[in-house]
């Protein structure tokens, strides 16, 4: 596999990237899911040395660095960041804990999971059996919880909402679609407390839901506004600008006309046909556009975009949509 993506596993669907094994059923138990998401590993932590000066033999002397430890890979010795020593791990064997907090409600089922970047960053995804069909669109929203974690020490293990369209797995989460945060994210700090997060844990299920139920509604608003061909090709424009006079050389002309075709292509699709004439058409093309055409340069810099971190050109999206509709 590429060297961003390490290993994972997905459930009965090999995933757009085709890369992974794919499953028939969901794993039974956080220890096979581990085990066959490549997470059979842990992190761990070992001093941070120094060269000191030399020993009476003529060898380097190396003394501890006082405030750093480096975080390794526990099969392979890779270290893969070096930290303050108040960092605390979260190994995949304590996420196990999150996992049992999150099964312990009802319909939660694991539906992928993985290492990526040498182990830098790995997540599994929940799937909450209670998928929404929205009127005018017959392919499925389905609700999913992602739990990610990092041990690079650029960010927390976090627990996240996010809504997955099965036809075309273009991720949206509705807090991004209305700009607000929702209490939906919970981030597990590498500190030693971390441990006192879990009972919140335990609510992040009840909070999608409720979370899905406002996408639901907001999605329904929109598939009830119609789009003239005029309207949605402003929308393209100004999704996709073309940088002030001045700016604009004939190559960065050629590459907006190119990524507005992309666009403008997208509301033919098989994912997007069926709503292309009302605003949530706008909302899935632009989805589409950034989570799947734009051009990304690692496979751990598209999985950020449309699942780990917030998209705020989707939220741009959402903007445009309300301004060009309500002209």
């Amino acid at each position: 596999m590429p060297a961003d993506i390490e290993s994972m596993f997905s459930v009965r669907q090999m995933p757009w990237h085709e890369q992974g094994i794919v499953l028939a059923d969901y794993p039974g138990s956080w220890a096979e899911a581990r085990k066959l998401a490549g997470l059979d590993w842990d992190p761990i932590t070992a001093p941070v040395y120094a060269v000191t000066g030399i020993n009476p033999d003529g060898t380097e002397h190396y003394e501890p660095i006082d405030g750093w430890k480096s975080i390794a890979r526990s099969d392979t010795g890779l270290v893969l960041s070096l930290n303050k020593d108040t960092y605390t791990v979260i190994d995949h064997g304590e996420m196990g804990e999150i996992v049992e907090a999150v099964l312990a409600q009802p319909g939660v089922k694991w539906e992928t999971a993985g290492v990526i970047d040498s182990g830098r960053a790995v997540w599994c995804l929940a799937f909450l059996d209670e998928p929404i069909t929205l009127p005018g669109d017959d392919s499925l929203t389905l609700p999913y919880l992602a739990i990610t974690n990092r041990h690079d020490g650029t960010a927390a293990c976090a627990l996240r909402a996010t809504a997955v369209r099965i036809v075309c797995a273009n991720t949206f989460r509705a807090a991004e679609l209305e700009g607000e945060r929702t209490g939906t994210t919970f981030s597990f700090i590498h500190k030693s407390s971390w441990r006192n997060r879990i009972d919140e844990a335990r609510q992040a299920v009840t909070g999608a839901r409720k979370e899905m139920r406002r996408y639901a509604e907001l999605a329904t608003e929109l598939l009830g506004i119609p789009i003239s061909d005029k309207q949605r090709e402003l929308f393209i424009t100004q999704f996709i600008p073309m940088p002030p006079d001045g700016l604009v050389t004939d190559r960065v002309a050629r590459n907006v006309e190119q990524a507005r075709n992309a666009v403008r292509l997208l509301f033919q699709s098989t994912t997007t046909e069926q709503v292309a004439g009302t605003a949530y058409g706008l909302i899935q093309a632009a989805g589409e556009y950034l989570d799947h055409v734009r051009t990304a340069r690692t496979w751990e810099t598209r999985l950020n975009r449309t699942l780990m971190r917030p998209e705020p050109l989707k939220h741009r999206a959402l903007a445009l949509v309300r301004e060009i509709t309500n002209q």
